[in-house]
């Protein structure tokens, strides 16, 4: 039986209109074993009354030193609702179109691609499980 690992990626974090937020380096070496994925987010207003629309990618690298690159496919894992606080869980096992590829380091990014007006805020606490 495979286990899942759990990785906090972001606790109560701040995203504004043009400012994104981006995860601790993630090991996969020896987590990953089964390739299967999913990242649980909580997304809710802060400063404003409605919360903004996060789109959630990521970035990986070969080495944990080396220079993190966007996939060329499958780099985007989902987007959350605008204007309300949600929780969901995205499932991106092998075979999806939001795959993430074989890489052994990985960065979750949480862009508030619509966070509404300069100043409004969106919250989000984001996890990712790795089976």
């Amino acid at each position: 039986m495979a286990k899942i690992t759990t990785t906090p990626l972001f606790k109560n974090k701040v995203l504004s209109a043009g400012t994104a937020g981006t995860s601790d380096i993630i090991d996969l070496r020896y987590s990953a074993t089964q390739q299967k994925y999913s990242l649980f987010y909580k997304t809710w207003a802060g400063t404003s009354t409605t919360a903004g629309t996060v789109r959630f990618s990521y970035v990986a690298c070969a080495t944990r030193e080396g220079a993190f690159i966007s996939p060329a496919e499958f780099g985007t894992l989902g987007t959350s609702g605008t204007g309300k606080s949600e929780s969901k869980l995205l499932n991106f096992g092998t075979g999806a179109n939001n795959t993430i590829i074989l890489t052994p380091f990985l960065k979750i990014i949480a862009d508030p691609g619509g966070a509404g007006n300069a100043g409004a805020q969106t919250l989000i606490d984001a996890e990712l499980n790795v089976q």
